[in-house]
């Protein structure tokens, strides 16, 4: 049985302040277990419900050991952060991904002040699904592992590194290492640009774009062309994750 202190402790994990403090945040769910225990990343504690508990195969349960906490139905639903709470909850020790290991080999997704959580879980299941294995954000990005992001994420978060770091500060230090595209509605075409399979592609907050302090340490500015009839009414913009995807395509697309 849960006591109020766990049960309260797990809750407060909803919050970026709690998460960073005590290093963990939660995942929920089958598909994210199943997940999470085929990553690098450890379980520090998972509470699943006892009938479900069983079917884990021996191995598993072997290697959780006392980590592995059966729980009724109420207390996985006073625990969830889901309307409704799905067989498993898992406590995860948060990576600590340092910046200055990032490796500058292959194609970089950055972000200014992203803000929703799920954009965010939406372009690193778009990342993941295209090889990408970095990605860096601004200070005041929303955090990769907000709940909302989590969930949205369906397990790549487990494959994808997340970096937060001052993005002003690092494209200054890393400019002569790589090259730097910046996403504008006013830029080049992304279909008729030369492609550097080793580049960063910056993008910017979900209202306002990549914003002119950032634009001016970057050369090259990078668009989706819009195909509307001239006249015509049209979408002002794409959401940020239907252009992250448009993107990468493109830059694998020209790999091949």
């Amino acid at each position: 049985m849960l006591s109020a202190a766990q049960i309260k402790q797990i809750k407060a994990l909803k919050e970026r302040s709690v998460r960073k403090e005590a290093n963990q945040f939660v995942i929920e769910g089958e598909k994210m277990f199943y997940e999470l225990m085929q990553s690098s990343f450890v379980p520090e504690h998972v509470f699943a419900l006892a009938g479900w508990a069983e079917t884990l195969s021996p191995e598993i349960r072997h290697t959780l050991g006392g980590r592995l906490v059966t729980v009724s139905d109420k207390e996985l639903e006073r625990i969830s952060s889901l309307k409704q709470p799905n067989k498993v909850l898992a406590v995860v020790k948060m990576p600590q991904h340092n910046v200055d290991d990032i490796d500058f080999d292959d194609l970089i997704l950055a972000f200014e002040d992203i803000s929703d959580p799920g954009n965010l879980g939406s372009i690193i299941r778009i990342a993941d699904w295209f090889g990408i294995r970095q990605i860096v954000c601004s200070l005041h990005a929303v955090d990769c592992y907000n709940p909302k992001t989590i969930q949205a994420t369906m397990g790549s978060v487990f494959r994808v590194k997340v970096y937060y770091t001052d993005l002003k500060g690092w494209i200054q230090e890393h400019h002569s290492k790589t090259t730097f595209y910046s996403t504008h509605l006013n830029g080049k075409s992304v279909y008729t640009i030369a492609k550097k399979s080793s580049a960063v592609l910056l993008f910017g907050n979900e209202s306002r774009g990549v914003s002119d302090e950032l634009n001016a340490l970057i050369d090259n500015a990078v668009a989706i062309p819009s195909f509307h009839r001239d006249g015509n009414e049209h979408a002002e913009s794409l959401n940020i994750a239907m252009s992250a995807a448009i993107f990468c395509n493109e830059w694998r697309r020209c790999e091949n």
